[in-house]
């Protein structure tokens, strides 16, 4: 993995989970983050100058917090709007990595985000991320992987 996009990767995460979630990460692991079990999933597709995926993985219960904080609702929000709120989070992410990799004048077309199936995550795995990042949130984790495809628009 290369490091470069890695470091874009957190610093793109770390400030769209502080300013739109209203959370603050943290880029080291306790245990019980490092445990927590996979909950969640959502990709944004994107084609420009290179194609590719961007995919939020919500590992802990933190994710109905994310979306009230997002609402700014005290009670967590139905199921569909944690799912809209992750997938806002992903596009968040995926619109401030692209132009810092590609550069700020170079257009890409992004997919809506959509729910990404747990197991299917490891059918993508074998693609290797590009660049991949994990952030404690709570008492879990999200994971963000930067997927890169040879095929251009």
């Amino acid at each position: 993995m290369n490091d470069k996009l890695e470091t874009v990767l957190l610093k793109a995460a770390v400030m769209t989970f502080e300013e739109l979630g209203f959370m603050l990460p943290t880029p080291k692991l306790d245990e019980s983050q490092q445990h927590a079990t996979a909950q969640a999933a959502v990709g944004v597709q994107f084609r420009g100058l290179f194609a590719g995926e961007l995919v939020v993985l919500v590992c802990g219960d933190w994710l109905p917090r994310l979306a009230a904080n997002m609402l700014g609702e005290d009670e967590p929000p139905s199921l569909l709007q944690q799912f809209d709120a992750l997938g806002e989070i992903a596009n968040v992410i995926c619109g401030n990595v692209l132009p810092q990799i590609a550069g700020p004048q170079v257009i890409f077309n992004l997919s809506a985000p959509c729910p990404v199936e747990i197991p299917q995550m490891a059918a993508i795995d074998p693609e290797c991320p590009a660049a991949k990042t994990q952030l404690g949130l709570e008492t879990g984790r999200a994971e963000v992987r930067l997927y890169l495809h040879s095929e251009t628009a």
